[in-house]
């Protein structure tokens, strides 16, 4: 049988964070399957993807759709009574997306994150990848509340996962909410844990001291915590200060914190907290950054603190085991599940258990020892998972289903 030939789907933005960087880990494993397996061409809608993905040595091509195009996809979409899709196939027999991938003889597309192109193929099979199912377990949250954002990530999920020949997901309770609400076959969907970032896991030795002292750098004399995250609500950034408002106010330390990441509509509420506790001095918030910097920010912290409540599985912790880092991270169902015994865990609900981890720290050298072996530890339990593996027996079980049409 000859290789499949896998149109490989990377649609994320560089500002997406941690999305973008689990898209590109996902494109960087596709290189290590046989050649005689499958034979991978990547696309992007995004020009920008073109450049960066070369600089990672994947060669993609950009699929631009005119503003006719778009029209007619949209259009497209919202036919579903089948008599009239049939006279739309008639008239055009692709949408214009799909078209493009026949063109090229695709014979099986890979989504590397959710995308809303899943809905534009009829005919061409697909894999898609689902992070999380958050909407769902915080449905109040605005982000995922308002402009009807609930339902059309609801209509989507509920189009696009039972067509599916695959469902890759982050972690076995992300299977089980995939199957339990959507109704899915077990056996299409699979498990592909996350990794850190490709700039963490090629980053050299911490025990090498960097040029870069962000102390300096970012006019902070104050030891500092982490939180590398976007600006949405559900990151609980708030949280993070009230736990430096308690750690000052209970034990008389002083802690900073640095803020990377893009807004979302919250980073404005987040620095009238800041200026609401009188925190200008101590916390810093420095958007996106270069990927070189990346590992220096987590090496010159006093630790990682994730207080997020989405996951189940999340990046910042496996880049502070891998930076040798203490994690401190929320104690959820999923989130405590990814990191074992390698971190602190937060109850949300009470910033006080926040300050108490950090106290421990100062005051124990032992343990901070303790949860950066322990984290390296985590880490191999991860490296064994056989991602290649999943992977190649998706495409092998395809392979011979696709034999049997023209």
């Amino acid at each position: 049988m000859r290789p499949i030939r896998l149109g490989v789907i990377f649609d994320q933005q560089i500002l997406a964070g941690g999305g973008y960087q689990q898209a590109l880990n996902a494109a960087l494993l596709l290189r290590k399957l046989s050649n005689d397996l499958c034979e991978p061409i990547f696309f992007t809608t995004l020009k920008e993807n073109v450049v960066t993905l070369s600089g990672h040595g994947l060669q993609a091509e950009l699929i631009h759709l005119s503003f006719f195009q778009k029209v007619r996809t949209c259009f497209r979409r919202l036919v579903s009574d089948s008599r009239v899709f049939k006279l739309l196939k008639w008239l055009e027999q692709y949408s214009p997306f799909e078209k493009y991938l026949v063109q090229r003889n695709v014979d099986l597309v890979y989504f590397l994150s959710p995308s809303v192109w899943v809905l534009d193929l009829d005919e061409i099979n697909y894999i898609v990848t689902v992070w999380d199912l958050c909407h769902r377990d915080h449905p109040e949250f605005p982000e995922v509340r308002t402009n009807r954002e609930f339902e059309a990530r609801e209509r989507s999920y509920r189009a696009l996962l039972p067509r599916a020949t695959a469902i890759f997901v982050d972690s076995e309770l992300g299977k089980v909410n995939v199957i339990l609400r959507y109704g899915i076959d077990n056996g299409r969907v699979h498990v592909m844990p996350f990794q850190a970032a490709a700039e963490t896991r090629e980053s050299t030795s911490s025990c090498i001291q960097s040029a870069i002292d962000l102390h300096l750098k970012y006019n902070l004399e104050l030891p500092y915590v982490f939180y590398p995250a976007q600006f949405w609500a559900h990151k609980n950034h708030v949280y993070l200060l009230e736990g430096l408002r308690t750690l000052d106010q209970r034990y008389g330390i002083r802690i900073g914190a640095i803020f990377s990441g893009g807004d979302k509509g919250n980073l404005a509420y987040v620095k009238s907290y800041v200026r609401k506790l009188n925190f200008e001095n101590r916390v810093r918030f420095i958007g996106f950054v270069a990927n070189e910097e990346i590992p220096e920010l987590y090496r010159q912290s006093f630790a990682l603190v994730m207080p997020s409540y989405f996951g189940p599985t999340n990046l910042p912790p496996l880049e502070g085991f891998k930076l040798g880092v203490p994690v401190l991270y929320s104690d959820k169902a999923g989130l405590r599940d990814q990191v074992g015994d390698a971190a602190l865990l937060m109850d949300l609900s009470d910033p006080g258990s926040m300050a108490d981890h950090i106290k421990n720290l100062i005051d124990d050298p032992q343990l901070r020892m303790r949860l950066i072996e322990a984290g390296k530890e985590r880490l191999k339990y991860f490296d064994l998972m056989d991602r290649v593996g999943v992977l190649t027996r998706v495409l092998e079980d395809y392979r011979w289903r696709r034999l049997t049409w023209m």
